[in-house]
């Protein structure tokens, strides 16, 4: 399941960009309502998959952290929603169906830019499904003594967080992103 999970990733990710292409593809051809249907029924399936992916992760990989030295939190959308309309503004920027060429080696650098940034787990399709996104600074200090450097991680959670408190089932997705699996 492992291996599945790690494939199902890069798909999700590359889904978290469809908007990008959709608009891409609205603004380079000739209006129609069914190349809208067919975007719109293309975001509803991404969306499902980006949640489909969150319960698979849920379901099979158990909690093994906690975090108990948080120091603040803050909500992400704010931070991140704004890097999405960037790419936006990138594929509007494209005026000839000609230039797919540029808009995909763009699409592919700015893939694997996000691939590497810790903030490649957030989807704003979960946003519909309830999901919010949090950065939560940690500092160490406050239980394991004065030699750890304060550092922040992100948490995607169900629950709306409006204090710093503990967490106790954190499923980790990599090294400074975690999923809260506790629901309010």
């Amino acid at each position: 399941m492992g291996l599945f999970l790690s494939l199902f990733y890069f798909i999700y990710v590359l889904v978290a960009l469809t908007p990008a292409w959709a608009i891409f593809y609205l603004h380079t051809t000739a209006f129609s309502f069914l190349k809208l249907a067919c975007i719109l029924l293309g975001a509803v399936g991404c969306a499902l998959f980006s949640y489909f992916y969150m319960r698979l992760i849920e379901k099979h990989i158990p909690p093994s952290d906690k975090m108990r030295t948080v120091e603040m939190v803050e909500v992400a959308e704010p931070k991140y929603i704004p890097i999405y309309i960037a790419y936006f503004v990138i594929a509007v920027s494209f005026e000839h169906c000609k230039e797919y060429k540029i808009f995909i080696v763009v699409f592919i650098l700015i893939y694997l830019l996000i691939l590497k940034g810790k903030f490649s787990y957030f989807n704003p399709y979960l946003l519909f499904f309830g999901y919010h996104f949090y950065e939560i600074s940690i500092d160490l200090n406050k239980t394991h003594g004065q030699n750890y450097a304060k550092f922040k991680v992100f948490l995607i959670s169900k629950r709306t967080l409006k204090e710093e408190m503990q967490y106790s089932k954190l499923i980790r997705l990599n090294d400074f992103v975690f999923l809260d699996k506790e629901k309010e």
